[in-house]
C-alpha cells in the first residue's frame, strides 16, 4: 500500500492479476477508460464534521492523502478456493471430455474482483448543462409504481441506486371451445374447458437527462432476486436465426422478454394510445408520445 506524492505524481497505471493473465495469453485489448471518485468525500457532514464551503476544494485536492492502485483485495487462499469451486462441476464428472475440462479451466477468472471499491464510474454530463446526469422514468402501461427507495440496501453495504417496485399480474381464466394460443392446460375431463393465461406487460419510457443524447446511452442488465442467494445476474441468449434454442434458467428470456424501441409490438403501442407512426430521432431512439385525446371506448372531450 502506497500513497501518491501529489507534488510529483499524477497518474498511476497497473494491471490487475487478471489483466496480467490476459496479457500473457495475448487477449488483453483495452478499449475504454473511466474515472472514479469512490475515495472522495465531498460533504463531511455525514461523518460528524463541519467545514466552510471555501475549504472543501483545498481539502480534496491538497490535504487528503490518496492511495495508489490496489490490484487485489483478497487472499491467495480465497482466490484458489473460489477457482476450484468454479471448476468442480467440470473436473468432478468422470465422463467429461478432458479437452473440454481444459477449455473450462482456461476460461475461469482465477483472480477475484475488487469488490465495491471503484465499482461505479463517473457519468458524462452534457457540456451545455450545469446539472448532474439524472433519470426520468415514466410508466406508460397499467401497472403502477407501488413503492420506491432512493438506495439499494444490501446485507453488507448500501448503494446509491434508486429502487422502483412494480407488480405485474398475469390473469388466469377458464376458456371454453377450441384451444387458443394462451392455453396453459389440457381440457378438463369430459368437457371442452381449459385454463388460459392472459399475459401482461410493463412499458417504461426512460430518459437520461443532462447528458449527450446518443444511440447507445443505455445498458440493460437483468438479475433474479431471491431471499437465499440475493441478486443473481442473468445473461441474454445469443441470437441464432437458423436453429431454435430454448432458454435455460441462466438466460433472461427464460423469465421475461425485454424489448426496446422499435422492437415493441404495434398492438402494444395501440393499446397505450401511442400512434403507430413512431417518431424516431436522429439517434434512432423511440419517442413514445401518447395521444391524450383518443376517444375510443370513452366519451369525447368537450
Amino acid at each position: 500500500m502506497e500513497f501518491f506524492n501529489k507534488k510529483e505524481e499524477v497518474l498511476d497505471f497497473k494491471l490487475t492479476e487478471y489483466g496480467k493473465n490476459l496479457l500473457a495469453q495475448g487477449k488483453l485489448n483495452p478499449a475504454y477508460y473511466a474515472f472514479f471518485d469512490d475515495d472522495v468525500m465531498y460533504d463531511v457532514s455525514g461523518s460528524g464534521f463541519t467545514e466552510n464551503q471555501n475549504d472543501i476544494r483545498g481539502r480534496i485536492q491538497s490535504d487528503t492523502p490518496k492511495l495508489k492502485i490496489m490490484t487485489t483485495r483478497t487472499s491467495a487462499e480465497t482466490r484458489v478456493t473460489e477457482f476450484l469451486n468454479n471448476l468442480q462441476t467440470a473436473i468432478g464428472n468422470s465422463n467429461s471430455d478432458p479437452a473440454e475440462n481444459v477449455a473450462v479451466f482456461k476460461a475461469q477468472q482465477p483472480y477475484a474482483e475488487k469488490g465495491k471499491m471503484a465499482a461505479y464510474p463517473l457519468g458524462r454530463s452534457s457540456l451545455d448543462s450545469n446539472y448532474n446526469p439524472a433519470w426520468q422514468v415514466e410508466v406508460l402501461s397499467t401497472p403502477e409504481i407501488s413503492s420506491s427507495q432512493r438506495y439499494l440496501n444490501d446485507d453488507d453495504y448500501i448503494d446509491n441506486i434508486p429502487q422502483l417496485d412494480i407488480n405485474i399480474d398475469y390473469e388466469i381464466l377458464f376458456k371454453q371451445g377450441a384451444y387458443t394460443s394462451d392455453a396453459i392446460s389440457n381440457y378438463f375431463e369430459n368437457s371442452n374447458i381449459f385454463l388460459a393465461m392472459r399475459e401482461n406487460y410493463l412499458v417504461l419510457e426512460i430518459l437520461e437527462e443532462n447528458t449527450d443524447f446518443e444511440k447507445e446511452n443505455f445498458e440493460i442488465e437483468v438479475s433474479l432476486s431471491q431471499s437465499t442467494t440475493g441478486y443473481t445476474p442473468k445473461a441474454y441468449m445469443q441470437e441464432n436465426p437458423t436453429v431454435f434454442v430454448p432458454p435455460s434458467q441462466n438466460n433472461v428470456e427464460y423469465y421475461i422478454n425485454v424489448l426496446v424501441d422499435d422492437e415493441i409490438p404495434q398492438n402494444v403501442l395501440q393499446e397505450l394510445n401511442i400512434p403507430e407512426k413512431a417518431v424516431f430521432t436522429n439517434a434512432s431512439r423511440l419517442n413514445l408520445n401518447r395521444d391524450l385525446y383518443m376517444t375510443e371506448d370513452s366519451e369525447p372531450c368537450d
